[in-house]
């Protein structure tokens, strides 16, 4: 009986010993091969993250029968179908940088919601773009972008993305002059919850250290007056003509009755597709001449930029046709000529920013030269990123970008915060503020 007992023990042990080995192994296993933080920074173009499948004509088409853009966004947001509110925000044709920015912050948090994270990657990616290379926004609304970019990808899995966007919402409320003491200090409690949530202790305890000397500050700084800043054209201006006018009503009445019959049918019709397909395509010939024909008697550069920015707007819908961000084919023609699309939209914004250059050199105080410069350089790299401003040259107008900030730098500029590249061994580039006492030189 002993013997058996013993023998009984033994056994017992040995199936422990095997359980402990099972469980290390597997706890190996899991932390060596479980998904792991991301960290690709690399571009991906927005607007070939369209999924033409998933958009709703009956809904996308608003737009070229007239209806506001921003409006059909928020429609197709407010309603989850998140697709359309995709496509709709990438290639629109007259939002704001900052109306653009918000509408993808809410388009990112719809994403979330409705559980498909892995196509908020791409939007967050433009939000972080807009907030970092935008020249109309505030450092505020900056800094705001930024917690939200860095909360939706470590929401999504990603938390060296989030760390790189929190670190740059440290910069902006410590180092911008333009902050109010309390919009400095809310920046900062919020950032110290938000290195809490991705366990980083360092980063936390160095916030929370900067609230405590805010704290201690006797009486608050007031914010420093921005510096002059040069009143560039903004494309705003009507570029049309009463014969255009006519040829836009031609289109919006085929357009309003094909949604309407997919909302009624579910379906297209092939003769009411047809019907548009031949009135954008008058629209299209129409177009390129009028404003052909506009460039030839302009000689302002203010309003050769007005005419080059409405041929880019025509040119963005005429490219949203083209990749089927309306939902549904609509010019076969056009699909088949993408690249000759994508061609004519570079050439377009190339003309747009030569036109620009020729407006600095002309600007009457020489001082803003340099400060319209940045901004110039600034807008191009977003168009570009944005994926408006097809192959673009991202290392000519990179290098041009910190050749400009370093003559800012040198001349005292009041910004002290400024828009810096970094290239990856891939040579993809990256975008992150810096300061100017640590502003490097430019990138080879």
């Amino acid at each position: 009986m002993q013997f058996r007992r013993s023998r009984l023990v033994w056994v017992l042990l040995a199936l422990i010993v095997v359980l402990l080995l099972v469980a290390a192994g597997s706890a190996a296993a899991f932390f060596l091969l479980r998904p792991q933080d991301s960290v690709d920074t690399a571009w991906r173009d927005p607007v070939a993250a369209i999924a033409p499948e998933q958009v709703a004509p009956d809904l996308a088409l608003y737009p070229l029968a007239g209806a506001s853009e921003l409006d059909t966004i928020d429609a197709a947001i407010g309603s989850d179908d998140v697709e359309t509110a995709y496509a709709g925000l990438v290639l629109n044709t007259h939002l704001s940088d900052a109306q653009r920015l918000g509408r993808l912050i809410l388009l990112g948090s719809a994403m979330l919601e409705v559980g498909v994270p892995d196509r908020a990657v791409p939007v967050y990616q433009q939000v972080y773009d807009l907030a970092m290379l935008s020249p109309w926004l505030s450092d505020s609304s900056r800094a705001d972008a930024l917690l939200a970019a860095g909360h939706g990808w470590r929401q999504v899995g990603n938390g060296e993305q989030a760390l790189r966007a929190y670190d740059q919402v440290y910069l902006i409320a410590v180092g911008s002059p333009y902050l109010q003491m309390a919009n400095r200090r809310s920046l900062l409690v919020a950032l110290e919850t938000a290195y809490g949530d991705v366990r980083d202790k360092e980063r936390t305890a160095r916030t929370r250290a900067k609230i405590v000397e805010l704290d201690q500050q006797i009486g608050p700084l007031p914010p420093v007056e921005p510096g002059l800043r040069p009143e560039l054209s903004s494309g705003e201006e009507v570029v049309s003509s009463p014969e255009r006018g006519l040829l836009e009503d031609a289109r919006r009445k085929p357009a309003l009755d094909l949604l309407q019959y997919i909302a009624a049918q579910g379906q297209p019709d092939a003769g009411l597709v047809a019907v548009l397909a031949g009135a954008l395509q008058a629209e299209d010939a129409a177009k390129a001449a009028f404003y052909g024909q506009a460039l030839q008697e302009a000689a302002q550069p203010g309003r050769r930029i007005d005419i080059h920015r409405a041929m880019i707007r025509w040119l963005l819908t005429k490219y949203k046709v083209a990749v089927r961000g309306f939902g549904l084919s609509v010019v076969p023609g056009w699909e088949q000529d993408v690249a000759g699309i994508q061609s004519e939209l570079s050439r377009a914004y190339q003309d747009l920013f030569f036109e620009y250059e020729d407006l600095v050199a002309s600007l009457p105080d020489a001082t803003l030269m340099v400060p319209a410069r940045y901004q110039i350089q600034r807008e191009a790299l977003l168009e570009g990123r944005l994926g408006r401003y097809v192959n673009y040259p991202a290392q000519q107008w990179a290098e041009k970008l910190q050749a400009t900030v370093q003559e800012l730098v040198a001349a005292g500029g009041v910004d002290h915060l400024y828009v810096d590249v970094q290239a990856g061994e891939d040579g993809a580039l990256s975008f992150s503020l810096s300061p100017a006492a640590e502003y490097g030189p430019p990138a080879p």
